[in-house]
């Protein structure tokens, strides 16, 4: 994400700006929908694998799912953590370049009237 600590003056610089935060957290999350779903195809494989090892009715397979379903929820809690910062984060950039670009507006809207 943009970490400026400073915002253009020019209303199309921070139009630009603008969308391209936008542009920049939605590739953020596509990459984090992907490396989630890597990450679940990684654990469904490794229990797989472990699953395949044991007979049948062995009791240790239950263990195996469960420990699945519990890295399945933790990778689950994770993601929806980096989704929940991420869109913070974006939300409050978008917020600034909002409330400058208004200001902007505000202060053509008192020169206009000054005339």
């Amino acid at each position: 994400m943009i970490q400026n600590t400073t915002l253009p003056d020019d209303d199309a610089a921070l139009a630009s700006l603008y969308n391209e935060t936008v542009e920049q957290h939605n590739a953020y999350l596509e990459r984090l929908h992907v490396a989630f779903d890597r990450r679940c195809e990684e654990i469904g494989e490794e229990t797989k694998k472990k699953l395949n090892e044991l007979p049948e009715g062995d009791e240790a397979r239950a263990k195996i799912l469960q420990e699945e379903q519990e890295l399945l929820n933790k990778t689950l809690a994770e993601l929806k953590y980096a989704i929940n910062k991420s869109n913070s984060n974006a939300r409050k950039k978008l917020e600034e370049i909002e409330k400058k670009l208004d200001e902007s507006k505000a202060n053509i809207e008192a020169e206009l009237a000054s005339l």
